[in-house]
């Protein structure tokens, strides 16, 4: 059955390889390995089934243009990608519904192997949900839609300020746990998650913390328990809220991507977005971390034509404004480096290494959660440059902005967006320097 799998996979790759939008990740997922199970993510972009949803009206009508029903060639589209990834363990962001999902299993993943799915409402008043595709079995399921993050205790420095007067803080959208189990003596709890968007980094710091709470109460419960926490964290590696889980001992599964220290966070091949960040991770708990394949993490580039996406039609082959995320594991405790990753193929990383220029991008046409600027050269007064390998940022003109290298340079409009992006001021710059 996996050889099937593996078969169409690699058809399907052949197909996504020839797409002339694709500007990070790899052109070709990398090949499954003997004695491994591959989990993933992918956030799917405001997918609506083309059934109308009477609870879901008005600004936020499903069956209305804000987005509207997913078309059958962007339905296809995604599938293909889904295909190719071949995950045993999906889990999605941003599905309208478990029915939802379904009816998209039944009839574009038909043979896929897909014989467990879950979705659930997260609370979220666009109606978009967390959920997961399985090939093994799914028990324990679980979300926190009604959890009060007020009193998550921030410990040390470094923290957003939490704007005056906030109460009754929620998660913007639960995380979904699960249970699966890929063998008979072996089995993880994941966490699918889908962070706060935007500027509010103290937000996604309190359900960062939240979500650490949950986890240290079920190693208490069960030391050896292995977790998962995946999907679209809405932060970039040296953020607060992703510190919250290193810091925790969640490693970042994905940063093991592969045998050639060239390509770090900053390498187009890394990015999960469109807007030319990393921002959806796989992260491994201690018990978990001993079954990861090291270096066989890759993130799928998919078609990322730019568009206008306030005003215009999503284009044809534009799957999503995010990239499919995977990694193998061995399923039996701690036998991860009994199994070699393949080294990724130059082919493969040609596309993305090529085409890849920081660019600036103006509001109109940036996707959806983008944030930053980019340019090959700060050249407009008031603007705020960072290198792509830095937390911080420093006014265009400052000397030390003039040592960033044009191949790492990143420019921003604003010092918000330059804080949106998940940077701070430099000390040479700060306000009143």
């Amino acid at each position: 059955m996996m050889g099937m799998f593996n078969f169409i996979a690699l058809i399907v790759a052949t197909f996504l390889a020839s797409s002339p939008h694709q500007r990070f990740g790899l052109s070709q997922p990398m090949p499954r390995l003997d004695g491994t199970i591959r989990v993933a993510s992918y956030n799917v972009l405001n997918f609506f089934d083309q059934t109308d949803d009477p609870s879901l009206q008005g600004e936020y009508d499903d069956f209305g243009d804000n987005p509207g029903p997913t078309s059958n060639e962007r339905c296809q589209v995604l599938a293909d990608a889904i295909r190719a990834v071949d995950a045993d363990v999906l889990a999605l962001q941003e599905v309208e519904s478990e029915e939802a999902l379904r009816w998209f299993r039944d009839n574009y993943l038909a043979d896929m192997g897909y014989d467990y799915i879950v979705s659930k409402d997260v609370g979220y008043y666009r109606g978009v949900e967390q959920s997961l595709m399985s090939r093994f079995p799914i028990s324990d399921v679980k979300t926190w839609t009604n959890a009060n993050l007020d009193r998550v205790k921030r410990v040390g420095g470094g923290w957003d300020e939490v704007p005056a007067g906030t109460k009754n803080i929620r998660f913007q959208r639960s995380p979904l746990c699960v249970t699966v189990k890929p063998a008979d003596d072996y089995e993880m709890t994941l966490f699918v998650m889908h962070h706060k968007s935007g500027r509010s980094r103290w937000h996604r710091e309190a359900e960062a913390l939240q979500v650490m709470e949950y986890v240290a109460d079920m190693l208490k419960k069960d030391p050896d328990r292995n977790i998962v926490i995946l999907g679209d964290f809405n932060a970039q590696p040296w953020d607060r809220s992703m510190q919250v889980y290193f810091r925790g001992g969640m490693i970042d599964a994905m940063t093991c991507r592969n045998h050639n220290l060239d390509h770090g966070d900053a390498s187009p091949v890394c990015k999960t977005h469109t807007s030319d960040r990393l921002i959806d991770f796989i992260l491994l708990n201690h018990g978990a971390s001993g079954e990861l394949v090291t270096g066989s993490g890759f993130v799928l580039g998919t078609s990322a034509e730019e568009y206008d996406w306030r005003n215009n039609p999503i284009p044809a082959g534009y799957a999503s404004d995010h990239y499919p995320i995977a990694v193998d594991l061995v399923p039996v405790e701690g036998e991860g480096d009994t199994v070699q990753a393949t080294p990724w193929p130059r082919s493969s990383m040609s596309k993305a290494l090529k085409g890849y220029r920081p660019r600036a991008t103006s509001s109109s046409s940036a996707s959806p959660s983008s944030s930053g600027k980019s340019s090959s050269k700060a050249s407009v007064s008031g603007e705020f440059v960072a290198s792509a390998r830095s937390k911080v940022f420093h006014k265009a003109d400052c000397r030390n902005a003039k040592k960033i290298s044009a191949k790492n340079l990143v420019t921003y409009e604003s010092t918000g967006k330059a804080e949106q992006d998940g940077r701070r001021p430099a000390g040479c710059c700060k306000p009143g320097s």
